[in-house]
């Protein structure tokens, strides 16, 4: 099957902040004397801000306000990202393969569009990328299609005709709901035994993913150190 463009969640895919996401989580809990399991943050994996706000908002119980809350987990957030943003494995290699071969590649994320392009800028893989669309430029967020069909349509392409790598549950809804053949590399949960016959392949990270849809063949990644 051609490939027209290729189509990358950001986090926990492609960045790995998810990890850095949970532990000021984690932090801005205990903070406020809340319990401070992953439940709750696991719940918001993949969703746009609005979203996740009402889960985050519902666990709080009045003990804090939401902004209150929001504002002391970005504060952990920006401390631990303060230095570099963590890439995923292959993530660099990938990008820098599927470039060589003129292959269009976008962005799609729940993540706010400009928040996601300073991260992509920063780690070094923005110039890569033809177009970043985040969770503030579509109408509907995941696991409505929407953003796969956003971005498709920008990279000149069909969703059907693209391949999309996803990490989450919810991501990986909307990846398969456009049309996409899509590759989910699972982060902080492992799909379940049903959700992983959906029709995505599961593979262990990005370049894995790759070949096994016949992106890159091994040769491709020879010049290409894997880190």
């Amino acid at each position: 099957m051609p490939i027209n463009a290729v189509i990358f969640d950001m986090d926990g895919l492609l960045l790995d902040t998810e990890r850095v996401c949970l532990v000021g989580f984690t932090l801005a809990r205990r903070h406020f004397s809340l319990s401070d399991g992953p439940e709750v943050f696991m719940q918001c994996v993949g969703l746009r801000a609005e979203a996740s706000n009402q889960i985050v908002c519902d666990s709080l119980e009045g003990v804090v306000a939401l902004d209150d809350f929001n504002a002391e987990w970005n504060k952990h957030i920006r401390a631990q990202l303060v230095k570099d943003v963590p890439l995923k494995l292959g993530a660099t290699q990938l990008v820098q393969c599927l470039h060589t071969k003129s292959i269009p590649m976008g962005v799609a994320t729940s993540t706010k569009t400009q928040q996601a392009q300073h991260h992509l800028e920063r780690a070094g893989l923005l110039p890569y990328l033809e177009c970043v669309v985040g969770g503030d430029q579509v109408e509907n967020g995941k696991p409505d299609p929407e953003v796969y069909h956003s971005v498709a349509g920008k990279l000149g392409a069909n969703a059907k005709d693209c391949i999309a790598f996803e990490d989450s549950e919810t991501g990986t809804r909307a990846a398969l709901a456009s049309g996409a053949t899509t590759v989910q590399i699972p982060d902080l949960v492992q799909p379940s035994e049903t959700f992983a016959k959906q029709g995505q392949v599961i593979a262990a990270n990005l370049l894995q993913g790759a070949l096994l849809v016949g992106l890159l063949v091994e040769e491709d990644l020879l010049p290409f150190e894997v880190a």
